[in-house]
C-alpha cells in the first residue's frame, strides 16, 4: 500500500487505513511510540503507564479487609 505525507497544521501526517488498525487491534484513540530507524519511521502501541490494581498487589501477603470510610458531608454539588 502506497501513502502520502500531507501537511496538518505545523505538522507532517499519513492516514492510516481501517483494516491496517483493525489488523493490530488498534483504535483512534491507541497511545503509540514512534521512532525511528534509518530510513523507517516504526510505530509501536504504548504500554501502559499505570499498573493494575491485580499487580500493584501482587506480592502482598497479608490479608484484605475491607473498611467503610466516612468522608464526611458533601460539599459543592455532588449527587449521593
Amino acid at each position: 500500500m502506497t501513502t502520502t505525507i500531507q501537511k496538518w497544521g505545523n505538522s507532517q501526517g499519513i492516514r492510516i487505513p481501517k483494516f491496517l488498525l483493525d489488523e493490530v487491534n488498534w483504535n483512534g484513540n491507541e497511545q503509540l511510540i514512534v521512532s525511528a530507524d534509518k530510513d523507517r519511521l516504526i510505530i509501536e502501541k504504548a504500554k501502559p503507564k499505570r499498573k493494575t490494581i491485580s499487580k500493584l498487589f501482587a506480592d502482598f501477603e497479608g490479608e484484605y479487609i475491607p473498611v467503610e470510610m466516612d468522608w464526611g458531608d458533601p460539599k459543592g454539588a455532588e449527587i449521593w
